[in-house]
């Protein structure tokens, strides 16, 4: 079983205190049972106010929130009490994961950074050097994948050699991978799936803005520059990675290109309402849509219908 990673995996770092979008505040963080265990045998003076910040019920136990929804170990200066304590091998599962995903192949287990997290956000985007995979563990065991996971990897691969060649402009890479897989550009108007959008379960008064933006600006002739083109494409690589590893590539990819385009015309609002954009702005807003949507698997499922209901 082989374990493997973008090559930029690797660059990431918690930024905790200097993060703007803690991923300690707004989430319910749930706490694995092996975890549990040891929190509950604790010792020293720490260990009463870990027990005591503690939720359980029959099923699962999670840290509780304070009255403005941040964990309660996260102290004044937005560093983790748990860490301070007892160090970064104390941390619950989720804690010590986040952002971090996996999927997992016969002979594989893929890691990526979720898009959620603004310093991930940051080296997936800004990324100039050529997107690749990189195997850190392999037991030589060599495992067999499956007919249909060869397909899906052959075809993930060559999404990868489109974006990357630099033959094509960006929509003209976007065309092809609709192309190649039997798809259409879905030509909803705006305000129609932006309305769509705000149906779904938000987190942030913000991405209501942002998404109210949409409707009062007419995008229609605004350009974004082309020396932001490699973000777009980083984004790109980055969906493609992250949800296409099953045998339905047909929903995955329009979801795909679909949250693109959304992002992109976010982009495209901003200019409208601000006059220009920077890098900062392009990462912020994938942020914000990773968090809303990707976070969510109901949002996912919801968008997935409702794009299947509008190509037939």
């Amino acid at each position: 079983m082989k374990t493997i990673v973008p090559n930029y995996y690797e660059n990431f770092n918690c930024i905790a205190d200097k993060c703007h979008h803690n991923c300690c505040i707004g989430w319910e963080i749930d706490i694995d049972e092996d975890t549990l265990e040891k929190y509950k045998s604790a010792k020293g003076k720490f260990s009463r106010k870990l027990k005591r910040g503690i939720e359980t019920n029959d099923e699962s136990a999670c840290f509780k929130l304070d009255g403005k929804g941040r964990c309660v170990f996260l102290n004044e200066n937005n560093l983790c009490e748990i860490i301070l304590n007892y160090g970064e091998n104390s941390l619950c599962q989720i804690c010590a994961d986040h952002p971090r995903f996996r999927n997992f192949f016969s002979d594989r287990t893929e890691i990526g950074l979720g898009l959620c997290c603004e310093e991930a956000a940051r080296i997936i985007l800004s990324q100039k050097e050529h997107f690749s995979l990189v195997t850190i563990f392999d037991d030589e065991e060599n495992e067999q994948l499956s007919f249909e996971e060869e397909n899906v990897i052959k075809l993930r691969n060559e999404m990868f050699e489109i974006l990357q060649s630099s033959e094509k402009s960006l929509q003209e890479k976007v065309d092809t991978l609709l192309r190649i897989n039997g798809n259409e550009l879905l030509t909803i108007p705006q305000n129609e799936w932006t309305d769509f959008l705000l149906t779904l379960e938000r987190l942030d008064d913000y991405w209501t803005v942002i998404l109210n933006d949409l409707k009062d600006f007419d995008i229609s002739n605004t350009i974004i520059p082309r020396k932001f083109d490699y973000v777009f494409v980083n984004l790109l690589l980055y969906f493609i990675y992250r949800h296409i590893n099953e045998v339905n590539t047909q929903e995955t990819i329009q979801f795909v290109i679909w949250s693109y385009s959304v992002i992109l015309n976010i982009c495209k609002a901003h200019i409208c309402k601000y006059g220009n954009i920077e890098i900062n702005d392009i990462i912020e807003h994938s942020r914000m849509y990773s968090s809303e949507i990707e976070y969510s698997d109901e949002n996912v499922e919801k968008i997935i219908e409702y794009l299947q209901k509008n190509k037939s």
